[in-house]
């Protein structure tokens, strides 16, 4: 609200409606979405967001929706530095790692604490398309699992999960493998109690292999972006891998957890494969 008034003051000529009411923070970069006809006023905009808050040396436009193979945002430096690189900190994990070249989403913090929550002591716990590390660090940090494996295609994100693993000394329970999930955990020749499919858009696509890895009565989160109120789309798209496995799913619940844009929900559903009594 305090850059909200901000701006109308600063444009009183704009309708309020049409100006930035807040932005992503990730580390010291703020990101912030700029309708197309305030294009001519970015500049200016960018400067009140760095003269409201000192912490922050960088702005960066949204130029451009989640997209390509790594699901990277693209973006485009409308003040302060000129640099997308930046250290973010949250639940007390360090993370380093570049938004022009890797899928973060500052907006999952609390339900990355969720999951870390949810796991068990001495637990398995395997992350498909972990990204930078957040969630196997977070879990590391937080929880008292056996073993976290965090795997991710994206080899610049897997090159910063290694760094910020060094960078989290503390942390002994984690590692990290680079590669497509599909190939990377059959060669494990483990089963996990609990599996993360986090990957934004095409989880399913993982869906039989990590139901390969699941031991029976393990824990499956799957991730998914589907039409606000249309959660059940989720859940059948788990029921059918079941099927092809001849495995069983019961569900626990459906928590939604982001969005993209008022009628689409990230959503995770959370399953027991394989029930046990």
């Amino acid at each position: 609200m305090e850059l909200k008034r901000l701006l109308i003051a600063r444009f009183p000529e704009i309708v309020p409606t049409r100006l930035p009411s807040g932005f992503d923070r990730v580390g010291d970069i703020a990101v912030v979405g700029i309708t197309p006809e305030l294009a001519s006023l970015e500049r200016e905009i960018g400067a009140c967001i760095l003269a409201l808050h000192h912490t922050i040396r960088v702005v960066a436009k949204r130029d451009g929706e989640y997209g390509g193979e790594y699901r990277t945002l693209p973006l485009r430096v409308i003040s302060g530095e000129e640099r997308l690189t930046t250290v973010h900190r949250e639940n007390s994990v360090t993370l380093h790692l570049d938004l022009a070249q890797v899928y973060f989403s500052v907006r999952s913090a609390h339900e990355r604490a969720r999951i870390a929550a949810l796991v068990q002591p001495g637990e398995r716990v395997a992350v498909l398309c972990s990204g930078v590390g957040p969630f196997p660090l977070i879990i590391g940090r937080h929880s008292r699992p056996r073993e976290v494996i965090g795997i991710e295609k994206n080899p610049v994100a897997h090159q910063y999960a290694q760094h910020n693993l060094r960078a989290n000394r503390s942390i002994n329970n984690v590692c990290f493998l680079e590669g497509d999930a599909r190939g990377v955990l059959p060669n494990l020749n483990r089963q996990f109690d609990r599996i993360l499919i986090v990957l934004p858009h095409g989880g399913e696509n993982l869906l039989p292999c990590a139901l390969d890895a699941l031991r029976p009565g393990g824990t499956l989160h799957f991730y998914d972006m589907q039409a606000k109120g249309c959660s059940s789309t989720t859940q059948d798209k788990v029921e059918a891998a079941c099927r092809e496995k001849g495995r069983s799913m019961e569900p626990v619940q459906v928590t939604i957890c982001g969005h993209c844009g008022p009628t689409v929900h990230r959503v995770c559903l959370d399953a027991v494969i394989d029930a046990t009594e």
